[in-house]
């Protein structure tokens, strides 16, 4: 697991205390599953919500398709290669006009988080509310 990842102004801190991703659109905390998008919160089917936090948790790095089934679908020998592609495709339409933006497909290898780098890194939403 990664420390830490700063892609320009935007943070993504996970530690024991603080574990989001924040930015003008989004905002997800992992350790209490909340995802909203323009303020509003987001409804996620549980395997979305899984491959959601395992792409911010690597956010700016290609994760590799064989990691996506294995961290989500745990070593089954006969899940297809192709198993997460709908569920990148509801999680893209649940997050809207950015899906496209926060989720890039990397041909022949797996899928990025990109975070939004030209905004400034807030707390979470009502920070108090949510420890």
């Amino acid at each position: 697991m990664y420390n830490g990842v700063t892609w320009g102004a935007v943070v993504f801190l996970p530690s024991l205390d603080q574990q989001f991703y924040r930015d003008e659109h989004l905002f997800v905390h992992l350790r209490h599953q909340v995802v909203m998008l323009d303020s509003e919160a987001v409804s996620l089917h549980p395997i979305e919500y899984r491959l959601l936090a395992l792409l911010v948790k690597h956010a700016g790095e290609v994760v590799p398709r064989a990691i996506i089934l294995k961290q989500i679908w745990g070593d089954a020998p006969d899940i297809p290669r192709h198993r997460a592609d709908p569920h990148i495709h509801g999680l893209r339409k649940r997050l809207g006009v950015y899906g496209d933006q926060y989720i890039e497909t990397v041909i022949g290898i797996g899928y990025r988080f990109r975070p939004l780098h030209d905004l400034q890194h807030q707390g979470p939403p009502e920070a108090d509310a949510l420890n």
